[in-house]
């Protein structure tokens, strides 16, 4: 019988991942307020808040799972 062995280069791999999926919502975020500093409508500066909102949470919920 062999010991399972531990593939450490996938899991590197799997946070590498989640690093740039967490910066890449945290970019898409950065653009939504540039979107909301022009929004002219209450209508889309609520919408833009609530998507900058939601891109920052799940750039933390990307950074928690490391």
């Amino acid at each position: 019988m062999t010991k399972p062995t531990l593939d450490t280069a996938s899991f590197d791999a799997e946070l590498e991942l989640e690093q740039q999926c967490a910066a890449s919502y945290r970019t898409t975020a950065d653009r939504y307020r540039q979107l909301l500093d022009e929004a002219t409508t209450p209508a889309l500066r609520q919408y833009f808040g609530e998507m900058i909102a939601r891109c920052e949470g799940l750039a933390r919920e990307g950074e928690a799972s490391d």
